[in-house]
């Protein structure tokens, strides 16, 4: 499989952002890069809800490191193909993976998915 170096450094920038936006409960910050149709039922205060979960579950994150990237493919004619890729969070209380995918339509990369496990 390809490096994907230039895509793992938007995804990484994606993740950075949404880091910022957890630790600060900035819903527009989150959700920066989602199409509108990604965030049909995601409200601000289903994010608020989201963040205080997440903290009283993992605490605040203190770090990230890369492990993997790959590929799912699929084209519905409105997305090409995605890349998924994972980092171990480190929080306070735990470790938890966080996963980033990112695909490009119209000369713009978005978030398709965010999810810490």
């Amino acid at each position: 499989m390809p490096e994907l170096k230039a895509e793992r450094a938007i995804a990484e920038t994606f993740l950075k952002e949404m880091l910022r936006a957890d630790d600060t409960g900035n819903y527009d910050l989150f959700v920066k890069h989602y199409e509108e149709e990604d965030l049909i039922n995601f409200s601000p205060e289903r994010f608020e809800q989201d963040i205080k979960q997440m903290q009283a579950r993992n605490g605040r994150n203190v770090g990230y490191e890369y492990f993997w990237a790959f590929l799912q493919g699929y084209h519905d004619g409105k997305r090409d193909a995605y890349y998924r890729f994972v980092w171990k969070g480190i929080y306070e209380k735990r470790e938890a993976l966080i996963t980033i995918g990112i695909h490009h339509k119209d000369d713009t990369w978005y978030i398709n998915e965010s999810t810490v496990r």
